[in-house]
């Protein structure tokens, strides 16, 4: 008898086994988990558990910070944050095996890719025209293709708060006019700069930071003018754009004639502004440099540093910096330099909490909304008029310190963007100095027409390329700063790398079939 019920109780576990198998799919234990419940009351709002990127800063200052508590106000609903670590991968993937339960997670790009292609994500198509309007209404078409797979959308995109120019380089202008030179147009011009100055400083005239392979001012003249282009029909990476061999040329000719700081391949930010600033005092000693090939919100930072020096970078019409956006090869040449652009974060809820998935993009709706009547969005972004701006005769918002300074970690909060009116909310922040917002304005002058964008900053998921990304850049990297000693000589070795054992060839092929199909 007890070897029948054996084989009984055998036979019963057998049937339920290959019922769940057959009742699943491809998602393993999904099964009945992922089906969102539009039956909800959203006056009713539970608390949120809402994982976010890794801030720096203790979790209680996350959760206590000013701005998490302006948008419990504004939304009605409360929210738990938690962050990840800074190296997050493995802890990424232990949360979603786990099932933790957050409603909703701010992810990078990778992190997005990644987990969409594990299918990990929920699809929330439907769900964005029931609990999302205004995240439709204000997000574009060009934003919502980032986060599409197969035609179904699996994030909520954050656009960058504005399309800048935003890679300049630095000339000392105090320096300039005392050496009487003229602001440098084409390459050649750029050389004598570089030549009066090093003479005149007895250092290298131009420095960088180690994460600087490609100088788009510079590059630009060899039409190179960002990480992955166009080039006659087909998407390329840098290091294989027809003239990327001139560009090498040309940089190991400035640092051969001891234009170009020696230390550039292990300068930090910091040490490489310390040297830059220092040209400005002729009697700080150590290491100096006339130009400096820098992000422009480094300029903060320089002008900190020029302050303490004594000099005073708030009257914009005494200018001390001066700043090319894009070198010519020939005067004449059309002139054309890298606009930035892309998806900071991507906003995703986890495939398991479809439950709640309503009141978490009622939540993340509730942000964006931005009316006269719910200025939702505004109120996150830059604050209460009169408080922390004020509007300008011209429409333009302007900070009102100390107080605007309580919206620096602001955009930590955000889940989206409103992209209608981010723009000129951000500009309120670069207008808190008035050295940048002159830099940022040189820089964008005619931008719509000399911009070009970086194609991958648009792309989808893109498995190959997402997974082989990290080797491709770090290795062009490292093998720029060789051939900066070196010159050229390797570049047909370091390419063959690139494109095989790197897969820089494979992920080529991914980004062309996506932007011909586009």
């Amino acid at each position: 008898m007890r070897k029948i019920l054996s084989l009984i109780l055998l036979a019963a576990m057998l049937l339920t086994s290959v019922l769940a198998t057959s009742c699943g799919d491809d998602k393993g234990d999904k099964t009945n988990t992922d089906e969102i419940n539009y039956d909800i009351d959203l006056s009713n709002k539970p608390t949120l558990n809402v994982l976010m990127p890794n801030s720096g800063k203790d979790i209680a200052a996350v959760n206590s910070n000013v701005n998490a508590q302006v948008i419990q106000q504004i939304t009605g609903y409360t929210v738990n944050y938690t962050q990840l670590p800074a190296d997050a991968t493995t802890t990424l993937n232990t949360i979603m095996m786990d099932k933790e339960q957050y409603d909703v997670m701010k992810l990078t790009k990778d992190q997005f890719s990644d987990l969409v292609d594990q299918d990990m994500l929920l699809d929330i198509t439907d769900a964005l025209k029931t609990f999302a309007p205004d995240m439709l209404a204000n997000i574009s078409q060009e934003s919502w293709d980032v986060v599409t797979v197969d035609g179904r959308i699996y994030g909520i995109p954050e656009r960058a708060s504005s399309d800048n120019i935003e890679n300049p380089i630095v000339l000392n202008y105090d320096l300039m006019l005392e050496l009487d030179l003229e602001e440098p147009e084409t390459l050649e011009d750029f050389t004598n700069v570089l030549k009066k100055m090093t003479e005149h400083l007895g250092k290298p005239a131009l420095t960088f930071d180690k994460f600087t392979p490609l100088i788009p001012a510079i590059s630009a003249a060899f039409g190179i003018y960002t990480y992955w282009q166009e080039y006659d029909g087909q998407v390329l990476y840098y290091m294989n754009a027809p003239r990327y061999k001139d560009y090498v040329d040309y940089m190991h000719s400035l640092y051969d004639a001891g234009y170009i700081d020696k230390e550039v391949a292990t300068n930090d930010a910091a040490t490489a502004t310390n040297r830059f600033v220092n040209s400005f005092d002729a009697s700080a000693g150590g290491a100096k440099a006339g130009a400096y090939a820098c992000s422009l919100w480094t300029v903060s930072a320089i002008t900190t540093g020029l302050s303490t020096k004594g000099i005073d970078t708030s009257d914009t019409l005494d200018n001390h910096l001066t700043y090319i956006r894009s070198l010519k090869e020939n005067a004449g040449d059309t002139e054309k330099v890298y606009r930035s652009s892309g998806y900071t974060y991507i906003t995703a809820i986890p495939y398991y909490m479809a439950d709640r998935a309503g009141y978490a993009l009622d939540w993340m709706n509730s942000k964006i909304k931005d009316t006269d009547a719910e200025p939702n969005f505004r109120t996150m972004v830059i604050g209460e008029e009169n408080v922390h701006w004020t509007l300008t005769a011209d429409g333009s918002y302007m900070p009102l310190n100390p107080a605007f300074a309580e919206k620096d970690d602001a955009s930590y909060y955000m889940t989206g963007s409103n992209e209608n009116k981010y723009t000129d909310y951000w500009l309120a922040r670069v207008r808190k100095q008035p050295e940048l917002f002159r830099a940022w304005s040189t820089m964008m002058e005619d931008a719509d027409s000399v911009g070009v964008y970086n194609i991958v900053d648009f792309t989808p998921p893109l498995k190959t390329y997402t997974a082989n990304r990290a080797n491709i850049e770090t290795n062009a990297q490292d093998w720029f700063y060789m051939m900066l000693k070196d010159g050229s000589g390797k570049l047909a070795e370091y390419q063959a790398k690139l494109n095989g054992q790197y897969k820089c060839a494979d992920a080529t092929a991914e980004i062309n079939n996506w932007y011909k199909n586009k």
